[in-house]
């Protein structure tokens, strides 16, 4: 599982990079919590550092919270 600090550091990465928006992506398996929260958001949108940090509280996976951040890159490419 991926601490909260590893999921900040990769946040801010995103945030500092070429991204437009940050998505959170989860898994097949993922709880209703997770499942909530999947999505793309601005990427200076105040609940992303609150009740959309990773890993998600509340989230009742077995194994814990297995949702990431991903860069939406919607002005860059071919």
């Amino acid at each position: 599982m991926v601490s909260q600090a590893e999921h900040q550091a990769s946040l801010e990465k995103i945030r500092n990079g070429l991204a437009t928006k940050v998505r959170i992506l989860i898994p097949a398996d993922a709880c209703p919590r997770c499942k909530a929260a999947e999505g793309a958001y601005a990427l200076d949108d105040p609940r992303l550092d609150n009740e959309l940090a990773l890993p998600l509280e509340g989230c009742s996976r077995p194994g814990g919270c297995t949702a990431f951040y991903a860069p939406v890159l919607d002005r860059f490419g071919p």
